[in-house]
């Protein structure tokens, strides 16, 4: 059997410009199909009503009373919406961090891999579940990413020739990712901790050491805001400690397979365990690998160790930034390995992630704009409820988006009072439990929305009572009663 020529693909990975440009251009076509298609989500309805304010102070003062980030990717993209480009499509700046986060992890590795590792490392973020995931919406943590993996490479610049340049640029990145999320500030202290602890960064250590202070102080002076932020607990949902969540960290940045059951514990585990072998390798070998290994590992030790101590602010899409090193590391195992099982283990790697977020982004996102526009269509009017059996947080924010005048929806609970019209969005396989109650009914892709006549109150009909009742509080008929205190209330 004749052997396959593999001249063509060495001679590729000679060329680190073409390769770095491939690589993006991946990870731009993996991000861009749901930039265009998918409906606004729930957080990112906060972040368009950001990006609608009509000043820098009024945006500036929303982004501190709802959100739990600094404000800066908000200021970027409400300057690109001011400049005339539409809201859906300031999505693009979280492709082209997407997209620029893939080709400095490429670059990132050729320092620490060899060309053929680096690329597959550069791959693996390009395709991976939660970075593509991230790279098509109207939120922070594409340009989070981003921003740890320019931090990694300016460092290793600094290693190689330091320069007073180089400095300046460390000290800008740091300013700026502070200024972008909370949990870059567990980056900046690894690299921190690294820069005074490695023998190998002797040489760089207090030029670097006022490089990453300079950029911290910028970020600190946000602080007062980032505690008045915390104390309005918008980390609720995240609940108390759990070890298995901390140990799943490397592995769902990339894929969520099995990630509910048994099995996904077991593969966590001995994804972390390759991804701890990689660490290794990395701080065996250099400086720049044991910076690797201390982004890769540290922010996800500190975050899970004050989840520990009852701070509330571990979740996997604020870790997004450990995943370049993740790769760098997983890389660096399959580069130890023979090559022709080097081979198949990561084309085997890149078709798992790739599969898996294929599926992830299959999952139907529920059609809001079109559920809107039904409603409207069927009548609907802000003085009557809408019951949506799904998830309320997952529905409030954007149907309030996307319907007429942009309402305030409350939470309500029902009343003894007859509703006598109430909507009902629920899946279309849900028809037939509703009987003769129906007045007219139509479809929003696989919803059904339908318009109920009722003769009873809404809590003593058995199909309704797992549906969340939202009504516009600024009319809400007297059937319900709105909620507007605790978890439930809206934030505006």
């Amino acid at each position: 059997m004749p052997r396959v020529s593999t001249r063509p693909a060495r001679h590729l990975l000679e060329h680190p410009a073409a390769v770095t440009f491939a690589v993006a251009l991946v990870a731009a076509a993996a991000r861009l199909p749901g930039t265009f298609t998918q409906p606004l989500s729930q957080d990112e309805v906060a972040s368009a009503r950001i990006l609608h304010e009509p000043g820098v102070l009024p945006m500036l003062s929303r982004v501190a009373r709802t959100e739990s980030t600094p404000p800066l990717w908000y200021a970027l993209g409400w300057s690109i919406h001011h400049v005339g480009v539409s809201i859906v499509d300031v999505r693009l700046l979280s492709v082209l961090a997407g997209a620029g986060l893939a080709a400095l992890v490429v670059a990132v590795g050729r320092r620490v891999l060899p060309p053929a590792a680096a690329a597959l490392a550069g791959l693996l973020v390009a395709i991976g579940g939660e970075f593509v995931a991230h790279g098509h919406e109207l939120r922070a943590y594409e340009l989070l990413a981003f921003l740890t993996a320019a931090l990694a490479w300016l460092l290793l610049k600094e290693l190689e020739a330091p320069s007073r340049k180089l400095e300046i640029a460390i000290a800008v990145v740091v300013a700026l990712g502070g200024l972008t999320h909370y949990f870059f500030g567990f980056a900046a202290a690894a690299a921190f901790a690294w820069v005074w602890l490695d023998p190998g960064a002797r040489r760089v250590r207090k030029r670097a050491i006022l490089a990453i202070a300079a950029g911290g102080l910028a970020a600190i002076a946000y602080a007062p805001v980032l505690l008045t932020q915390f104390h309005r607990d918008r980390f609720w949902w995240i609940g108390g400690f759990r070890a298995r969540k901390v140990l799943a960290v490397p592995l769902r940045l990339f894929t969520t397979v099995y990630s509910g059951q048994l099995v996904g514990l077991l593969l966590s585990v001995v994804f972390l365990a390759i991804v701890c072998a990689g660490c290794i390798r990395l701080g065996r070998r250099s400086a720049a690998g044991r910076l690797i290994a201390a982004l890769a590992l540290g922010p996800v030790l500190a975050a899970g160790a004050l989840w520990s101590a009852g701070v509330e602010i571990f979740a996997l899409r604020n870790l997004i930034e450990v995943g370049p090193a993740v790769a760098l590391a997983f890389a660096a195992v399959i580069a130890a390995i023979p090559i022709r099982l080097a081979v198949v283990a990561g084309t085997a790697a890149i078709a798992l992630v790739g599969v898996s977020t294929v599926a992830e982004q299959g999952v139907p996102t529920p059609p809001f704009a079109a559920i809107a526009r039904t409603l409207v269509r069927e009548g609907w009017r802000p003085s009557e409820p809408v019951a949506v059996l799904g998830n309320l947080f997952v529905f409030r924010s954007p149907l309030e988006w996307y319907l007429p005048h942009t309402p305030l929806l409350d939470a309500a609970r029902p009343r003894a009072v007859v509703c006598r019209t109430v909507f009902l969005v629920a899946p279309r396989r849900l028809r037939r439990r509703l009987g003769g109650r129906v007045t007219t009914r139509d479809d929003a892709g696989r919803f059904a929305v339908t318009r109920l006549a009722l003769r009873v109150p809404l809590r003593a009909l058995h199909v309704l009572r797992r549906a969340a009742i939202l009504v516009d509080a600024a009319d809400a008929p007297p059937c319900v009663r709105a909620i507007r205190t605790g978890r439930l209330a809206p934030i505006t």
